[in-house]
């Protein structure tokens, strides 16, 4: 399996709707192309993904988070590998191109959140270095 990573680029964002909603999270192409404007031009942000053959397998957004109550780390926003490729290192490389990154730009934390039903990714994170660290609820509002 000969894989390569990189930074993601604008056009790439009808392949990463494609896999985003593999993993349950379906978007409109031109919504995520906007989205996806937006974060390669936010500051502290970056995406990578991974291609093999000229189609992307995998992708990862990770961004830094500033708290008033603690020091400013990075979380990985979003991680997706195509159901074909799991299991082949593919979100282990992704996840270290996101640790070398935050690491280049002086951070010393990375987070990552998952759903506590998915327990493949919880397995995932944990068998990579993550360690558990709190349990929370999650509440939206629909506003304006």
């Amino acid at each position: 399996m000969n894989i390569t990573y990189r930074k993601a680029r604008r056009e790439d964002a009808f392949e990463l709707a494609r896999l985003s909603s593999q993993l349950g999270y379906p978007v409109d192409r031109g919504e995520l192309e906007k989205r996806l404007k937006a974060v390669l031009e936010a500051h502290q942000h970056v995406v990578f993904i991974a291609e093999q053959s000229d189609q992307l397998v995998g992708w990862i957004h990770a961004h830094e988070r500033l708290l008033i109550e603690s020091a400013s780390f990075i979380e990985i926003g979003g991680l997706i590998v195509d159901a074909e490729c799991r299991g082949n290192g593919v979100g282990r490389n992704l996840v270290r191109l996101c640790e070398e990154w935050a690491v280049g730009e002086g951070y010393t934390k990375i987070r990552v959140r998952t759903n506590a039903s998915r327990m493949d990714a919880r397995a995932f994170y944990s068998r990579i270095g993550y360690h558990e660290v709190k349990s929370q609820q999650v509440f939206d509002k629909q506003i304006g």
